[in-house]
């Protein structure tokens, strides 16, 4: 079956980055897109229960020509590629998120509000990840050149091999390197007393020596499967949030994972790093179910 890479497209400014990514992305997994535009009618409840064809009719008609335009620009900018539509009627988080059930990877753009709109996720952007089954990128931070660094946000003790997998395919995509980060907040052994003090830095440096030598047995699997990417491991004393955010600064795109829902719902559950990412970073965050 044909790979297929989903973007939410609204033709706002994030939208219009978010579409630039799909292309790209569907470019590099030889994969078509599908450009979803939703539209929703909130009316007072009547016996009717439906909406009325006056409302529905421009309603549906200005969300085709936006997926439409939408369409028209990646087939102008990837000629070839297969590209289709798919206009859906209800709360867009939930339309966009069904639509990519199946999909290789679902594009989104980061809607942000106010005068934080540099920090804040849209509330769309953000149900419909959590309502995502498919790992799924919310494109952040301001257009740049190519850094050629794709970031893993490792976490050791709940290494998944879909966000591993994902990372190292991104990287060898794009000709980057990887750089899998494991971060752990060690502060606590900044407050002993002179006297234990050498005794826990023994125990810290031999720790950060077993986090990277964890890392590495769980990464070497899939660096044989990829041989040409360049993949670096970095164990850090410091908060994940703070270290993970800063390292999106000189990179194209940062990788971590969610737990699925447990409710039995699709969907996935983002953890405190990743709404920090999610809010904060300057790359592209794609976030993976584990």
């Amino acid at each position: 079956m044909k790979h297929t890479v989903v973007v939410g497209y609204d033709q706002s400014p994030s939208g219009d980055r978010a579409l630039a990514q799909a292309g790209r992305e569907a470019a590099w997994r030889d994969a078509g897109v599908t450009v979803v535009t939703g539209f929703h009618w909130i009316a007072v409840p009547s016996p009717m229960g439906y909406m009325p064809a006056d409302i529905q009719t421009p309603l549906q008609d200005a969300a085709e020509k936006v997926a439409a335009d939408g369409v028209r620009w990646l087939r102008r900018h990837y000629p070839g590629m297969p590209v289709d539509s798919a206009v859906i009627s209800g709360p867009t988080a939930d339309a966009i998120a069904e639509a990519s059930r199946d999909a290789e990877v679902l594009v989104l753009g980061n809607r942000g509000r106010g005068g934080f709109a540099g920090l804040l996720l849209g509330s769309v952007s953000m149900r419909t990840l959590t309502l995502a089954s498919c790992p799924t990128m919310v494109v952040r931070g301001e257009p740049r050149e190519p850094a050629d660094s794709v970031v893993l946000a490792l976490d050791i003790e709940d290494a998944a091999d879909s966000v591993i997998g994902f990372a190292f395919t991104e990287a060898a995509a794009r000709g980057a390197r990887l750089r899998a980060i494991s971060a752990w907040d060690l502060g606590w052994t900044r407050t002993a007393e002179p006297e234990g003090a050498a005794g826990l830095d023994t125990a810290k440096a031999r720790f950060m020596t077993d986090i990277r030598t964890t890392a590495a047995a769980r990464l070497n699997p899939w660096q044989a499967k990829f041989p040409d990417v360049r993949c670096t491991i970095e164990a850090a004393d410091e908060p994940p949030s703070a270290v993970l955010t800063r390292a999106t600064q000189t990179a194209d795109l940062i990788v971590a994972g969610a737990h699925r829902r447990a409710d039995g719902h699709l969907g996935m559950r983002p953890g405190p790093i990743v709404h920090t990412l999610l809010h904060q970073a300057e790359c592209p965050v794609a976030v993976v179910p584990r």
